[in-house]
């Protein structure tokens, strides 16, 4: 006779039991991601999403990370200011966001609010796909998509 728990722990390890679908979103970061692309983690705490595919990540510039998580110790690593945040941007003329998903409060923090201002300002959407918790997209520059 099976354990009793076995029907909650077989339902606990479903992609339904979960916040958000990693797997899914690192599928279309390997799609929508080109070689000459950055990718920013929106908020920083995204960046956890990449240690569970790490292949779908290799070869991206992070455009935020300062100290990598195993450097730091952490999950998410330590960023760049605001100000050298903002110049690695615009290095860029591609760059693959990662975010939470639409009407989710956004983080006061200086390196979350330069994210976000210099890929409105100077970038365009050239796609977003939404994932079960999170949505990638793709900016470029205009006329770069």
């Amino acid at each position: 006779m099976p354990p009793p728990l076995l029907p909650v722990t077989l339902q606990m390890r479903t992609p339904d039991s979960r916040k958000d679908n990693v797997t899914a979103i690192a599928a279309q970061v390997r799609t929508m991601a080109s070689d000459d692309a950055g990718v920013l983690f929106m908020p920083s705490r995204r960046r956890e999403w990449a240690l569970s595919h790490p292949d779908d990540f290799r070869g991206l510039t992070d455009l935020a990370l300062q100290r990598g998580p195993r450097a730091d110790n952490t999950l998410e690593g330590t960023e760049f200011s605001a100000d050298r945040i903002r110049v690695r941007l615009r290095a860029f003329d591609r760059i693959v966001a990662l975010t939470d998903p639409p009407g989710q409060p956004e983080d006061p923090f200086p390196e979350e609010a330069v994210k976000r201002d210099v890929l409105r300002q100077e970038f365009v959407v050239c796609r977003r796909v939404q994932a079960k918790g999170g949505q990638v997209t793709l900016y470029a520059r205009p006329g770069r998509c």
